[in-house]
Formats: structure tokens, sequence, C-alpha cells
């Protein structure tokens, strides 16, 4: 989105946020699950709203889950909050604008919600997300990494000092994050991730609601690393791949056996498919500015990523740059945290939230992004023949 009004985007949806007097949960899942235990004091949650057949009609987290059919929805005092990810809460909200719902005014989504509410009512700044990535280097070369490894001539590593700065400087300008995600390339290849967990769980763990790193199964971590991270509050993701790379199999499994002996929380993240964003295969040259805006307002991917000093407006736009393919580094599609001061809170939460100077970045015209219209999903982690070399 491109800004107008900086500083001002969000007045009116905080005005309409004041008006209601109760809200629903739209999405029992992992994001719901958080956001009750951040914002049940805040406002008056009547319960959750849930299209699974197998979480309506029980308590969930101490309050009732109905079916959106339970809600009456023409009733101007309550509001709806879409607690799912990205990519999931398409449908639903598409749902709530055909039965007549306005986005902001009956309905928010949770990054909205969370970061203009604690914004607008306290002056502090309550991040929903943010990609740390301290490496790209990874043992595997898949085909369609988002990293967009394939395509790099090298892996981008960081020094453990560069990365305590950008933490640092990242926790004087952001109050409290619901997601710190640790991630790469493969993080747990790289040498200095446990000691960068240690680094945020010690100094600021208590303004982190889940720190997480993620791993492709295929890399068991030193024993001295993984007595660092038993004693922090972290939780790792594990990618279950070995559909594509079966050899990694008793990797897998020692990977997880280890975790069990030193009590690390992990999830297992049975992968079924991709999305391909094809920056080989797109060309969007030919798109006007207004077109370039409109195509990124479509894409459903919100993360953002920490990087010397800044937060990169995509992630995924900053991984292409890094990897090569993307040009030169879109600096008018930064936030620079160097510069911050806190009477400028509303433009870095409005930031947060999507508004750029120019609304889109040079990679845009490249990928085909997290859209309705992209539906081309690929098996995950396919090999390519050659690639970077560890």
């Amino acid at each position: 989105m491109k800004w107008t009004n900086k500083g001002h985007e969000f007045d009116s949806v905080y005005e309409n946020i004041e008006r209601k007097k109760v809200f629903y949960l739209y999405g029992a899942g992992d994001y719901g699950n958080q956001f009750i235990h951040i914002i049940r004091n805040e406002i008056n949650v009547a319960g959750y709203i849930d299209n699974s057949i197998n979480k309506q009609g029980k308590e969930i987290n101490g309050v009732h889950c109905y079916a959106l059919t339970e809600v009456n929805l023409d009733d101007p005092d309550i509001g709806i909050i879409i607690t799912m990810s990205q990519i999931a809460r398409v449908e639903p909200q598409h749902g709530l604008i055909q039965m007549g719902l306005k986005e902001g005014i009956d309905f928010f989504v949770i990054e909205e919600f969370l970061l203009v509410y604690y914004a607008y009512k306290y002056n502090r700044a309550y991040f929903t997300t943010i990609s740390f990535l301290p490496s790209t280097a990874c043992n595997l070369n898949c085909r369609n990494c988002l990293n967009f490894n394939p395509f790099a001539r090298h892996f981008y590593v960081r020094e453990l000092d560069e990365l305590k700065k950008d933490v640092d400087l990242f926790f004087q300008c952001v109050d409290r994050i619901m997601l710190f995600h640790v991630s790469g390339g493969e993080p747990l290849l790289y040498k200095h991730t446990a000691d960068i967990i240690e680094y945020l769980d010690k100094n600021y763990g208590d303004r982190i609601d889940k720190l997480r790193t993620v791993t492709n199964g295929t890399v068991v971590p030193s024993d001295e690393a993984l007595e660092k991270l038993q004693h922090c509050n972290i939780e790792i993701t594990i990618d279950d791949y070995r559909d594509a790379v079966p050899e990694y199999s008793d990797k897998f499994d020692e990977l997880i056996d280890k975790l069990d002996r030193y009590h690390i929380r992990y999830y297992t993240n049975k992968v079924d498919s991709w999305v391909d964003l094809a920056p080989e295969k797109t060309d969007y040259s030919g798109f006007s500015e207004e077109q370039m805006i409109a195509h990124r307002d479509a894409c459903c991917q919100s993360w953002q990523e920490l990087r010397d000093g800044r937060i990169y407006s995509c992630n995924y736009a900053a991984y292409a740059t890094v990897a090569g393919i993307a040009g030169e580094q879109d600096m008018e599609e930064t936030f620079d945290l160097i510069s911050y001061t806190p009477d400028r809170i509303k433009d870095l939460i409005e930031f947060r939230l999507g508004y750029t100077d120019r609304g889109y970045t040079s990679f845009c015209r490249k990928c085909r992004g997290f859209t309705p219209e992209n539906s081309d999903e690929v098996a995950p982690a396919i090999q390519c023949e050659s690639g970077i070399k560890l």
C-alpha cells in the first residue's frame, strides 16, 4: 500500500474499534490461541468463531466456540477479529465481505487490530511478527526455495555482533512482539543460532510472546548448542521433507530424539506443498504504477525482515536482493530504525502493516506473490542438481 496520509492511515479504524462493545475471534488455531491471551483483559471477547465442526460448541481458552451462522453479524456493537494466517484467512475474509461486512469497520485482521489498538491507546508498538535471518546457508538446494538459494552465487552469513546490534535496536523501537522468528537458510547449520536465541531470550524474553526457529529436519545440532537451547523459552518448527529427501530420514529421527532428551519444545510440520513465486518466469515490467501497487496490495504475504538497522517491507524481496536476482535494494521500501523516534510510532506501525512510500518493491515485478490467483502449488523440497557448496 502506498502512503497517502502518513501517521493517520488508521485513525478511522481505531475509532471503529472503540465503538465496538464485544468481539469474536474468527479462528481458534495458533494465532487465535496466542491473541486471546494478549487481548482478553483489554476487550470483551464473547467467543471464538471457527469453521471446523470439531471446535464448534466447545470451550477453548475459557470461551465458547461458535459457528459463523450463530453470531448476529447485523449487530453494530459486535466486531470480528480474524485470527488466522495470511493464507488461511483469504476465503473467510472474502465470505465476510460477501455478507456485506466491511474491513476496518465491521471486522479487523489480527495484525491491524493489535498494532493499531496499542499504538493509539497506549502509544506502544506491539508487533505481530518479524523475520530475522542470520544466514542463508543451507545443506539442501530446493528448487523453489523462498531464500532463492538456487539463484545465489554464495551464501549470506552474518556476524554475531551484527545480529545483537540489530536485536538491541529493534527492541529500542518495538515494545513487544507476538512472534520473533529466527529464520534461514537452515538455522541449525549456522554456528551462532543458539547464541543469538540465548541472547534474545535472556535480554528480551519478557517482551517476546513466542520465540521460534525452524529446521528442515536434516541437521542434528551439537550437544553444546542444545545445552544452551534447553534453558531458553524457544520453540522449534521441524519441517518434514522426508518424502523429497528420504536419505535424511535417519537424521530426522535423530533430531527428534535429541530434542526430546534435552526437553526442547518442538512441533513437526508435514508440508504438503509450496507456492511457486516463479521469479525466473514472471515479468510485470509492463505494469503501470497503479497496477504494481494493486499487485502488491493483493499479496497475502506480510512477513518483514529485520536486518542492518532496518525493517524491509517484504522479507522475500529482501531475500531476492541478497540472492542477486532483484537488483539494488529498495531503500524507499525500508524503515530506518536508527533514525526512529517515539513520536513516529504511527509511521512505524503503518509501515509494519504494509504502507510504504512507493507501494511495492522492485522484486514485485518478478514475483507472482501470495495471491489467490497464484494457485501454482509445487511439491516441497524438490532438489536441484547443482547449487552452492557448503
